[in-house]
């Protein structure tokens, strides 16, 4: 059985008491000695004490910038790994498909899961903005497959010599913050998937992450 004790998969989370129990029980299946750190935004849960039974969980409570970003690389400070994963603890991303990002960043610097359709009910008008927010994205990146993508891989070095100093804190899309610091010399590998509904709790997507959004275009 392959050992994947180079690797450490971040769960950035907020109120996932659900979900975070049976994500880090499936993930320590599959993927044994698979390092986790949990990122957790504030929640009012249990999310924390049922993380730390099996991960390390980093509690961002009193932090006062909120949000994937800042969990993200709060947590990224703390990675001795090869490699880093990043993933929403929801299962609308599938943990079947950390393994096949941990194999292509063997030969890439970032590999980002792609959406390739969507299961269970998503409106004309959430596929829409999904669609004008990856048109905008890719003005500032470029043609990349998906760079909205919550799930994908990166070499743990090349994280660390990004340069940070605009990133825009509050947003969601810690991937785009990231493709806005790359050259065209980086090695971007794919992974397609199937973009499933979330099983427990609720979206925490608000209206003020739109102009999270919309002010990271403009970084």
């Amino acid at each position: 059985m392959k050992e994947f004790s180079n690797s450490t998969i971040i769960i950035p989370t907020l109120n996932e008491e659900k979900n975070i129990g049976p994500l880090i029980k499936r993930l320590t299946l599959l993927y044994p000695k698979v390092n986790l750190i949990v990122a957790d935004d504030g929640s009012t849960d249990n999310t924390r004490s049922i993380a730390e039974e099996k991960a390390v969980v980093i509690d961002r409570t009193e932090k006062r910038i909120k949000g994937i970003t800042a969990s993200v690389l709060d947590a990224a400070q703390q990675v001795m790994t090869e490699n880093i994963i990043v993933m929403d603890a929801d299962f609308q991303h599938p943990p079947e498909k950390v393994g096949d990002i941990i194999r292509l960043l063997s030969k890439n610097d970032i590999v980002i899961a792609v959406r390739e359709k969507v299961i269970g009910p998503w409106g004309p008008v959430r596929r829409l903005e999904s669609r004008i927010a990856t048109s905008l994205a890719r003005l500032r990146v470029g043609k990349v497959r998906d760079p909205l993508s919550g799930f994908f891989g990166i070499k743990t070095g090349f994280l660390k010599n990004i340069d940070k100093t605009n990133f825009e804190q509050h947003c969601f899309k810690i991937l785009f913050n990231m493709l806005k610091k790359t050259d065209r010399g980086t090695r971007i590998g794919y992974v397609l998937y199937d973009f499933d509904m979330r099983r427990s709790g609720e979206s925490k997507i608000r209206k003020q992450h739109i102009w999270y959004f919309l002010k990271s275009l403009l970084r």
